[in-house]
Formats: C-alpha cells, sequence, structure tokens
C-alpha cells in the first residue's frame, strides 16, 4: 500500500482506482488530512454543533422498576410509569429499556437529599414498589 502524502487523505487512497464516490462535508475532510508523524496538525476543531435546550447533567434519580422477565417486564414497566404519574405528576418518569432489562425511574434530582425525600413519599403512596427503590445516578434533565 503507498504512504499517504500530507495533502491525501485516507479516502483518496481507498479510491486510487477512481471508482468510488464519496461526498463529505469540508471540514470532516480536513479531519482526514494525513498528518506526517511527529508534526501537530494546523487544522483547529469545529465547533459549530448545535446544543441542546436542556442542558443534560449529573444527578439523581430514582428507580422504581427494574425486571427483566421477556413475558411480562413491559407490560409491567407500563403499569409502574402509570402508578406514579397518577401519585406524583409534578415529576418526571422515565421508562427505559436496556437489555434485556426494563427500568422505570422518576425525577431528576440535582443531590441525592432531594431523592431520598420524594423516595420516602414514593415508599408511603406505592408500598408494593417498597422492595425495588433504590437511588441511582443518572444523566438528568436540568431545568433552570
Amino acid at each position: 500500500m503507498a504512504l499517504l502524502s500530507a495533502q491525501n487523505t485516507i479516502v483518496d487512497s481507498i479510491n486510487a482506482a477512481g471508482t468510488i464516490t464519496i461526498e463529505q462535508p469540508a471540514a470532516l475532510n480536513a479531519r482526514l488530512v494525513a498528518e506526517p508523524q511527529g508534526e501537530a496538525s494546523d487544522v483547529e476543531p469545529t465547533t459549530d454543533v448545535a446544543k441542546p435546550t436542556r442542558a443534560a447533567r449529573s444527578g439523581y434519580r430514582i428507580m422504581v422498576f427494574d425486571d427483566n422477565n421477556v413475558r411480562t417486564a413491559k407490560n409491567a414497566a407500563q403499569v409502574r410509569k402509570s402508578q406514579v404519574q397518577a401519585r406524583f405528576p409534578q415529576h418526571r418518569v422515565y421508562v427505559v429499556f436496556n437489555s434485556p432489562y426494563w427500568r422505570v425511574k422518576v425525577g431528576d434530582f440535582r443531590t441525592r437529599a432531594e431523592a431520598e425525600h420524594v423516595m420516602s413519599e414514593i415508599r408511603a403512596a406505592i408500598p408494593a414498589a417498597a422492595s425495588s427503590l433504590r437511588i441511582v445516578r443518572d444523566r438528568i434533565n436540568a431545568t433552570d
């Protein structure tokens, strides 16, 4: 295989026969330019990525359901979500499937103390969920 020069890209070396057409943004092409070993690149990284409207930050959520039963977990997660939403409409409820587990998490809490307070309220309001309640660190949707 031929060595890449400073002006050739990886795509150019793959496409030596000229039979492949690749369309790509100019910024990606600039990042693909091969750097000679030991030299730093003069290409600045682009930062024109759109920012999300809500900032995701580290925080806490309360897990109120966690099951991997193939036949019943999805429906049970939806039932638990409905129970929690009915009694605690002020908190967001998230149903998450991370194979093979279905999980239901409540809230976007910045501190563990906030999560513990709400967890005690959930424990009192939904006794059936008491055995599966626990606080987990998670990326939360912070609203300022």
